[in-house]
């Protein structure tokens, strides 16, 4: 995407900077550890274009979080039936941060607590769709988590949900706010991360594509170390 959303992905506008953000990390490590022979080729877009360039074959592949369905245009990894696979995939928890000031003990359900409530979403979030199914709020009118922080410390959300990849990867978020935003404990939902492809790109490469998935699904874990890797750099 062509936002600055740290440590994810850096730098605004269409020019990809030097270093990229911990997805870009994962996804040049993906593709070189799975038998493509060459680098990818980066395109920075709008985060709420990308799946339908994706779909129109504009890009080959680009990461799609969980939604109610899928185009036939998407190429997603498979299991034996035929469904998508949810063990080759990203694994994201959906927290939730709240101000200190509202007292919310920390081990209320935030299912429960959000009810008739306004969250605070990234535009462009791959689970938005899920939590609107869920029937919550969704306020996804700011790009990125230090713009919805703001908004919560306004008034003008009542809580903010963000992705927790590795446990206490927030701290030194949470801890600029001197103790005014916290975490609360339960997660609201596990979501899942795919690298989708365009399925006539699908067609055409399969084997290197399900190779990707299966190095992914090998290698999940490396996304947490690039995120501690840029925070440890910022």
């Amino acid at each position: 995407m062509d936002q600055h959303r740290p440590p994810y992905w850096l730098g605004e506008g269409e020019v990809v900077p030097e270093p990229p953000g911990a997805s870009v990390d994962l996804i040049r490590a993906a593709v070189q550890g799975s038998g493509f022979n060459c680098p990818p080729i980066l395109i920075r877009l709008p985060a709420a274009r990308l799946k339908m360039a994706l779909e129109a074959g504009d890009i080959d592949m680009t990461p799609i979080g969980e939604q109610p369905s899928y185009s036939h245009e998407i190429a997603l990894p498979r299991d034996r039936d035929g469904n998508v696979d949810r063990n080759r995939a990203l694994r994201n928890t959906l927290v939730v941060l709240v101000r200190s000031k509202d007292k919310v003990p920390a081990n209320t359900n935030p299912a429960d607590y959000l009810r008739g409530k306004t969250i605070g979403a990234s535009q462009g979030s791959g689970f938005n769709p899920r939590l609107r199914e869920m029937g919550l709020n969704v306020d996804d009118g700011a790009r990125d988590l230090d713009r919805n922080l703001a908004k919560l410390k306004l008034g003008r959300v009542d809580a903010v949900v963000t992705n927790l990849v590795k446990p206490g990867h927030l701290d030194a978020t949470l801890k600029r706010y001197g103790g005014s935003i916290v975490q609360l404990q339960q997660p609201l939902i596990n979501s899942r991360l795919w690298m989708a492809f365009n399925a006539n790109y699908y067609r055409a490469h399969t084997e290197q594509v399900e190779a990707l998935w299966t190095w992914l699904d090998t290698n999940r874990l490396h996304l947490g170390d690039y995120i501690n890797k840029y925070r440890n750099t910022q």
